[in-house]
Parts: structure tokens; sequence; C-alpha cells
């Protein structure tokens, strides 16, 4: 039986021990986490049995030794982590009782963790043995001791091994800075850096390194006997280049004495010091791309909140990129739009990795933009970590294409109108013609003339209009010169003042230098009196107003290359649906009877025929703003123009016209002011009768005709008769340019419809210069 309480101590029998394996084993707490065999082979276990977490230090104590184990804690906290051995008995797994010596440590700055060192001190014939409950510091026998410390040499023995097949560096001080230990690696950089090895006890604060390494390290090493685990990295000078390691520093800890050493391990972070310069220089890069970038740029979280926003982003939106972050890009956005933005994230989400969508970003006082976003997800894995997104400001773009399509439709309607405009100034080419013959047979009828007079009114009037249709379809000839456009504009509202109300107030602001432009004069002028009286009308509602007349150089130094021609008014505006309209030809806002609808339009087909832009904006203060751009010239104004050619001459003309009217007016004007006249009605019937007869003297040709057109004509006139002088008429066409005249020969180009003193001028010019 076993007694109630423990017996007197009693020595070990020493032949008890002999021959004996030592089991290990480690563990935390209760729970034994490392066993060898020699230990499972003791207390009756397997190696699967302890991998399936079967064994449990205190429930494979009896309950009468457990107060050895508790004697044991406390005794080593007191010593330093070391029990003394003491004798004990383990519960096999198959139920049996073994008996053991054992002693512990505790591992330092490791609380809860120990190991321990156990010794069968079964019978060698197999019986069961009774247990001495000896106390703690009971008698050992010699051999326990020494096979108990050959023990540890082999557990230190292995520990050296592992740690000298490590590529990292490990070494431990004393306080005083001297080595207390070193693994393998730290000796062969040592050799490799210094050309020497260190051995234990040698100092690491020699004078072999350099004064400011002795102070750094000492300040390390000091740090960590403070108490303090950290890490640091630092460059070390190798024969084929600096090496960069990372050391952590780890105090060495006596559970009485506090902080008796440093251990430092160290590893070589070249390649990982290589890797992340590299990808900081990369994110360098990057950043420079992003901020560079003319597209603005965002980094969203999942949630859809803006983590990042590029400099280009942010003049977008015309706010600092801080404020942007979150849902801050939100409050820009137009509000009719910013529920869609808002929850543009869902979509994107739902549909795929990509989406693209647009809204308006509105401003206080600015006009509303427009923006296209593009959206793709991130991904870590499977998982979506956020997005990343462009946004292009899609304005000027939206406004180029809006005004290529104003272009093209005002290209349409001034194709349109220059066909129209030729038939009719055939037509009126006839009524002012015979016009201008009746009133010259009128004469000595003072009530016919009258009548007649009337008449011939209509008719300029018309030919006015016709030529309005031909200014807006850019198809009309012009005569350029340099024009000074500060006296021109000046001139304009010196002419305006006597028609306008006196409730407008004029404000005119002309530069001090001139600009000077390439262009028709009397063109120009129609631009600035349409823009002002545009103006005028539109402030009558009110009752009056201001109009401010600006022309400045763009941009404005001496390398200027555009003059800005600016009208405002305030007036009620041009509302935004109507703005791309304005320049229509018959579209007016104004009641019936009012207007045409021909103003603006003419405008923008003599400013467009310029080289020139124009278009309609809201008034800071209100109203409208009619802003022209015309290109400036060097050119200097000539001094005098050319007088006019005498009316009347002599000669043989041959006549080329397909309107039978037109060419009965065409022989009278001429035979009148003395010249024979002959009239073919085909391009081919002019060519045979030039080729059969030499009595030609001039041909004068129109140009739209059935068959050969008059330039085709007058290329095989040229051909056949190159001294033959040819004047070409024409009611609208683009192919007789002023350049395309030059490469014809042609003497004259005119333009229908014509007065008889200007055919006749024209033909005398013509066969003075051909002489």
């Amino acid at each position: 039986m076993r007694p109630d309480s423990p017996p007197a101590p009693t020595a070990v029998d020493d032949t008890r021990l002999a021959s004996r394996p030592v089991g290990v084993m480690r563990g935390v707490e209760g729970e034994i986490t490392e066993a060898d065999d020699a230990f499972l082979a003791i207390v009756g276990y397997t190696r699967a049995d302890f991998e399936a977490g079967r064994m449990n230090w205190r429930e494979m104590t009896p309950s009468e030794f457990l107060h050895l184990d508790d004697a044991g804690i406390r005794q080593a906290a007191e010593s330093g982590g070391f029990t003394v051995p003491y004798q004990k008995e383990f519960i096999r797994k198959d139920g049996s009782r073994v008996p053991v010596l054992l002693v512990c440590a505790f591992i330092p700055d490791t609380p809860g963790k120990w190991m321990g060192y156990v010794v069968d001190l079964s019978p060698a014939d197999g019986g069961r043995a009774d247990v001495a409950h000896a106390p703690l510091g009971a008698p050992l026998p010699q051999d326990f001791y020494a096979r108990l410390v050959s023990e540890l040499v082999r557990e230190r023995t292995r520990m050296v091994a592992m740690l000298d097949n490590t590529d990292a560096l490990v070494w431990a001080v004393d306080p005083d800075f001297r080595l207390l230990s070193a693994n393998h690696a730290f000796q062969t950089v040592q050799r490799a850096v210094s050309g020497r090895v260190v051995e234990i006890g040698d100092s690491l604060m020699s004078a072999d390194y350099p004064a400011e390494r002795r102070e750094q390290w000492a300040l390390w090493y000091r740090r960590a006997l403070g108490g303090e685990r950290f890490s640091v990295r630092t460059p070390l000078a190798w024969p084929e280049g600096p090496r960069h390691y990372e050391h952590v520093f780890s105090p060495i800890v006596d559970a009485r004495q506090g902080a008796v050493g440093v251990t430092v391990v160290s590893h070589d972070v070249t390649a990982r010091t290589a890797a992340e310069e590299a990808l900081r220089a990369s994110e360098a890069r990057f950043r420079t791309l992003i901020a560079a970038s003319p597209l603005g740029i965002f980094l969203a979280d999942a949630a859809g909140e803006w983590i990042y926003a590029n400099p280009r982003l942010a003049a977008i939106w015309g706010a600092p990129a801080a404020e942007l972050l979150g849902r801050g890009y939100v409050g820009r956005v137009h509000p009719d739009d910013a529920a869609r933005a808002r929850a543009g994230w869902e979509p994107a989400a739902a549909a795929g990795d990509e989406m693209e969508t647009e809204y308006r970003l509105a401003f206080p006082d600015a006009p509303e933009r427009v923006v296209r976003v593009r959206l793709a997800r991130t991904r870590e894995g499977g998982r979506v970590t956020g997005y990343v997104g462009t946004v292009d400001d899609d304005t000027e773009r939206r406004a180029l294409a809006r005004r290529l399509r104003q272009r093209e439709k005002m290209e349409s309607l001034g194709t349109l109108a220059g066909g129209i405009a030729h038939d009719f100034n055939n037509m009126l080419a006839v009524v002012l013609g015979y016009a201008d013959l009746a009133l010259a047979a009128a004469e000595g009828q003072p009530a016919l003339q009258h009548d007649i007079r009337e008449i011939r009114t209509a008719g300029l009037r018309a030919r006015d209009l016709v030529r309005h249709i031909l200014a807006f379809s850019r198809r009309s000839e012009r005569a350029d010169a340099p024009v000074e456009l500060g006296a021109l504009v000046a001139e304009s509202l010196r002419l305006l003042r006597a028609t306008v109300p006196a409730a407008v107030a004029f404000d005119a602001q002309l530069p001090d230098r001139p600009l000077t432009v390439l262009g028709d004069p009397s063109a120009l002028q129609q631009v600035i009196v349409n823009l002002c009286a545009n103006a005028e009308h539109a402030m009558r509602a009110t009752g009056g107003g201001r109009l401010t007349v600006r022309l400045a150089a763009e941009p404005p130094d001496a390398a200027a290359r555009l003059a800005v021609l600016t009208v405002s008014d305030t007036g009620p505006g041009v509302p935004a649906e109507l703005r791309d309209r304005v320049f229509e030809p018959f579209f007016t806002t104004k009641p019936v009877g009012e207007g045409t609808g021909m103003g603006l339009a003419v405008v923008h087909g003599i400013v467009a025929a310029h080289g020139g832009t124009i278009a309609v904006e809201p008034a800071p203060s209100g109203g409208a703003t009619f802003r022209v751009t015309l290109p400036l010239t060097d050119r200097a104004r000539p001094d005098a123009a050319t007088p006019a050619a005498p009316a009347r001459g002599s000669g043989r003309v041959l006549v080329v016209e397909d309107e039978p009217a037109l060419a009965r007016f065409v022989k009278r004007a001429l035979s009148r002011a003395g010249y024979e006249v002959t009239v073919c009605a085909t391009g081919a019937a002019a060519l045979r009768a030039v080729a059969e007869a030499a009595a030609v003297d001039l041909v004068l040709s129109d140009v739209a005709m059935p068959g050969m057109t008059g330039d085709a004509l007058a290329r095989e006139l040229r051909r056949l008769r190159p001294a033959l002088p040819v004047i070409l008429m024409t009611g609208f066409s683009h192919t007789v340019t002023a350049e395309r005249a030059r490469e014809l020969g042609l003497a004259a180009v005119l333009h229908k419809p014509v007065s008889a003193d200007e055919l006749a001028r024209a033909v005398r010019a013509a066969l003075v210069l051909g002489r």
C-alpha cells in the first residue's frame, strides 16, 4: 500500500540509473508540445498518440505527486529557472505507473515554456519499484549528474550545429560588449570584411572598428540591455560591393539578474533592399506619370470612396485633391447627375470589371463641364479590393463635335443657297440690265422714269439679299486688303451712335496699338454693325442697357496671332438650347416683320470667309456675348485705289450665254457702248466661231452652261489663241476663284447681276490691257 504521506528522504540507488536512457520533453504550462522517442518509451505512448494530442503533464501525474511539481515551479522561479532533480511517478498509457527522476528548466523570456529531462527508475527485472517520495534537494548519485551534463552538452551541440547551418548571422555579447558566442556565418562575414576571426571573450568595440560605427553599435546594445527588442538595417562594405543586413536585437534575461547580455540575429537583405529600391523607383516613376497624365486618375476603395486623386483630376474638378477624397467628389457633380454618380459603383460591380459613364460638373462661377468616367475593379485573389478610374474632360470634344456638326449643316445650307443665288442672279441681271436700258430710253418721261427707278430699286434690294446669301455661303468674291480693325470699329460705332436709342450706353474698349487683319472692310464693318444692332434689339425689352464692344489681341503681347472682337449686351441672353441655331439662315427670335433671320447668318459667313470663328456665350453680367476671332496680318495698307477705266470703246466681242434674255441684254448694253457683238449659246459653238473667224477681239462668257463650262472654254481658247482676252461672268461659282482666274489667264471675272456700265468698263479695260 502506498503511504498517505511521503516517507523520509532516501538516496537513489546508482545501479538503477546505469544505462538508462534520458528522455527529453518540452511544453507550455501543462501541455507537452515536444517529446523524444526515449520519453515516449518511458511513459508507454507512441508517436501517433503524441501527435494526436493525448498526452498532458498533469493528467499523466498521480495526484499525490502534483505537490512536487508545484514546489518545483516555485523553486525554479527562485533559483533562476532550474529545478533540482526530484523523484515522481508518471501514469503510463496502459494505466500502470513508472517511477522517474526529473529535472526541468524554464525557458527565459517565454512565460510558461519549459524543458524537462526524465530518467526511468523502474527495476531492471521489470517489477514494480517503490518510489521514495524524496523531497526537492535529496542527494543524487554522481552518475546521474554526469549523464545529465552529457545530455545538456549533446543538446547544446545540436543547437550550435543548427545555428551554424543557417545563413543568418547569430551572436551574443555580455553587458561589456564581449562576444559570448557566435555561429559560423558570423565568423565567415568577419573574415571577409575585417580579415580576422573574433574569439569568444573578445570585445566587439575594438579599436579596429571605426569610431562612428562603435558608437552606433554600443547605442544599439545598450537599448537591448535595457529590455527593448528591435531591428535595424545597415550596409556593410564587402570587397565585391556593399551588402545590406537587417539586425534583430533581443535581450538575454535572467530571472534574478535581469538582462545579462544581448543576442543579435542578422539577415542578408541585399536582394530585398534592391527590390525595395527598385519598387520605390518604380513607384516614383508611376507617380510622376500619374501626376503628368492629361487624364484625371483616381483610386477608390471597395465602397466607392476615393482614396487618391491626381493633379489633373483636381484641376478638372476645380478643387484641391484632398477635398475630393471619400465622397467629396460628389459635391461638384451636377444635382441632376449626383444620384447616378453615387450609385455608379453598383453597376460596375454587377456588370463586370469595367464601366463607362458620364455626368456633368457644376461650378458657381463657370460654365458646367461634362466628364467621361471609365472604371475598372481591382482584385486580390477573388476579392474586389477597390477601383481604379480615369476621368476625361469631354467638354471641349463635345463642343468641337457640336461646332463640326454646325459647320457641316451651314455648309450644306450654303451650297443650297449658292445654287439658288446662281439662278436668281441670272434673273436679276436681266431685270436690272433692262431697267438701266429702259431708264436711259425714257429720258424726258418723268413718270415712266419714276416707275423704272422703283423697279430698279427693288432689283437692287434683291441683289443685296442674294449677296447676303452668298456671304453666308462663303461663295462671294471679295477684294481682300489690310484692314486696321481698331479704326474700323471706331468708325462703325460713330455711325451707330446716331441710330441707337439714348437709353443704350456704349462702352468701347479699344487697344492702343493697331490690329490689322486681311479682309474686305465693307464686309467686316457689316459684321460689327450687325452684331451691335442685334445687341441693341435684345435690350429693347428692358428699356435699354449697356452695349460693350471690346477689341484685343490674343495673346496680349508681341506674339499675338489673333484679334478678338467681343460684343456684349445686358439683355435677356440667348437660351442654351438656341445657341446652336442663331447662325442658321432665316432663323430669328424676333416678332414677324422685324427680322429676316439673315443678320447673324451673314455675319457667320463673313467671319468664316475671313478665316475666323464666331461663338455666342452668356455675358458675365447677364445678356449675351458674341466673340469673333480673326487672324492678324503683317501686310501694310495700300495708299490709293486704281482709277476706273473709260466706259466706251470699240472692238468685236463674242458673248457666250445660254440664257436668251440675259444674252440679249448684254448684246444691247455692249452695242450701246460702241462694240460689235456676236452671241453664241454654247461653249462648243463659241470655240468653233473663234477657230473659223479670226475677227474676235474679246470673249465674254457665262460660267455655268450646259456642255462646256465657261472655265473649260477659257482653257481651250488660251490653247487656241493665247493672246485673246477672256472675261467670265458668274451668278455663283466656287470653281472660279482669284487663283483659278490667274491660272486661266482671264482678263476679269464679273459677278451677276452686273450693270450695263460695269460691262462696258470691264470690256474696255480688258481690250486696253490686251493691246
